[in-house]
């Protein structure tokens, strides 16, 4: 029998802890890791970065590269669609859009979304430009893409945007679920 004193001695020595709480406290520090991981992530993919080289935010993908005359003329005015802004000529794109997009934004609610948006981007004004477009689809005389553009030296963004033919010439059409002078649909970035 031992003695008191060493009865004492074991009474105070930790127990060893079962496997099934070293499991929790394990699996419940992996999870706070993960979670910090990915919030860090998610504050650097939606702050653009915070150098003057692009963030990365979009991958890269095959260039689209037009093989017919409906995909050059989609890609084209994908690019004049966020190439007019920073130019000063967002009232020119007016006439590129379809008789039903002209049909909900009148012409001088276009001009103004144009002056709001320019007033919006403020110093980055003259840095948004096009990339690239990509994922060209096109149903008859009715087509989509996705259009990635760039705040130069900050990060890229994508939107979601829709073409119908009208009169033998491509248009650029009112994404879903779009109202008013919304004609895009912002994908991400």
């Amino acid at each position: 029998m031992p003695s008191r004193a060493e009865r004492r001695r074991q009474s105070k020595r930790p127990e060893p802890r079962s496997s099934t709480l070293l499991s929790r406290e394990v699996l419940g520090a992996l999870v706070l890791g993960v979670s910090v991981v990915g919030i860090v992530g998610a504050v650097l993919l939606f702050s653009g970065g915070g150098g003057d080289a692009p963030s990365g935010t979009s991958t890269p993908g095959p260039s689209f590269s037009p093989s017919n005359d409906d995909e050059a003329a989609i890609a084209a005015l994908a690019q004049r669609s966020i190439d007019v802004l920073p130019q000063g000529q967002w009232p020119t794109l007016y006439d590129d859009f379809t008789a039903e997009f002209q049909e909900r934004c009148p012409r001088d609610a276009f001009i103004q979304a144009g002056i709001s948006a320019a007033q919006e981007q403020g110093a980055n004004l003259q840095k948004l430009g096009f990339v690239r477009v990509d994922d060209v689809s096109i149903e008859g005389d009715r087509a989509t893409a996705t259009i990635t553009g760039e705040v130069k030296g900050s990060f890229e963004y994508q939107v979601y945007g829709a073409f119908q033919k009208q009169d033998g010439a491509w248009k650029l059409a009112p994404a879903p679920d779009t109202q008013g002078c919304d004609a895009f649909t912002r994908l991400g970035g």
